[in-house]
């Protein structure tokens, strides 16, 4: 099958997760939801949330494919820079990420996510002092918590010393688990490797479950709509139809302040050069 649009819940990621985020995406065609599992969006630790959450997902006959693991306990503490990390240096540290990766990864197992996106480490400069030895060690313990459930985890790229495509790949390979494979960040690769991107794309996508589309300028962060920035998506496309790519496309964007929600994804369907259900494709 061709691998198929889905929105993360990232572009509602600053206010709780309500019933009408959930109709907006419903209404822009799509089918399929990346979950957000950050503190206050969604109370992944509230047995009653997610049977709420449940219930709207199956009024609106959407599928929540996969999800993103918290790494950070509350917006406010990242907000302080104080970030969950499974690769910490300090173990009690790291058992810290551990639970709350394993509280999501039940919570939305529940809700029929069977992918989920983790990050190597802290964002940035905060993850300077993180190693893979501590990852690996993480995983170890997550991994048959990921196999009983049927569940993928999907290792994202991401702007940090332990981030980029090639340490991602050495760490998805060292680790050499069916269950643990590998999240391409499109505009994350864009910042990390530049005129690489392309290269990088090639390098990840045979170990891909999952995919995050976004743009940018090649310096900032910005979660733009695919077209707005330099990210080489074509290259992205070839890569994924040539290692036989199946997961979804996952549009991960920021919506700009003050512009509704239904309007960025209208824009999405009107301009993106990727598939979208407004675009040619098929949710």
């Amino acid at each position: 099958m061709p691998p198929t649009p889905s929105l993360s819940a990232h572009l509602f990621a600053y206010e709780p997760l309500t019933f009408d985020h959930l109709k907006t995406t419903a209404e822009a065609g799509y089918c399929q939801v990346e979950l957000w599992a950050m503190k206050p969006h969604l109370e992944y630790d509230n047995p009653g949330a997610i049977s709420q959450l449940d219930e709207w997902l199956e009024e609106l006959s959407l599928k929540a494919v996969s999800f993103h693991a918290p790494f950070y306990e509350h917006f406010n503490a990242a907000r302080a820079g104080k970030w969950l990390s499974l690769s910490h240096s300090e173990p009690e540290k790291r058992l810290a990420a551990i639970t709350q990766t394993q509280t999501a990864m039940i919570a939305m197992a529940r809700l029929g996510a069977r992918i989920g996106v983790l990050h190597p480490s802290a964002p940035g400069a905060a993850g300077a002092s993180d190693n893979l030895d501590g990852f690996c060690q993480s995983i170890e313990q997550l991994a048959p918590i990921a196999e009983h459930l049927e569940m993928t985890l999907a290792v994202e790229n991401i702007p940090s010393p332990l981030g980029g495509a090639a340490q991602i790949e050495a760490l998805v390979e060292r680790i050499d688990h069916p269950n643990v494979r590998v999240c391409i960040d499109a505009g994350h690769a864009h910042l990390t490797e530049g005129e690489g991107a392309a290269e990088a794309f090639k390098r990840l996508a045979p170990l891909a479950a999952a995919t995050h589309l976004h743009d940018n300028d090649g310096e900032n962060d910005a979660h733009l709509i695919p077209g707005e920035g330099k990210t080489p998506f074509l290259a992205l496309i070839d890569a994924l139809e040539e290692a036989g790519y199946e997961g979804p496309l996952t549009y991960e964007l920021r919506r700009p302040e003050d512009v509704p929600y239904a309007e960025v994804l209208a824009e999405l369907g009107r301009t993106a050069t990727l598939p979208t259900p407004r675009a040619g494709g098929s949710a």
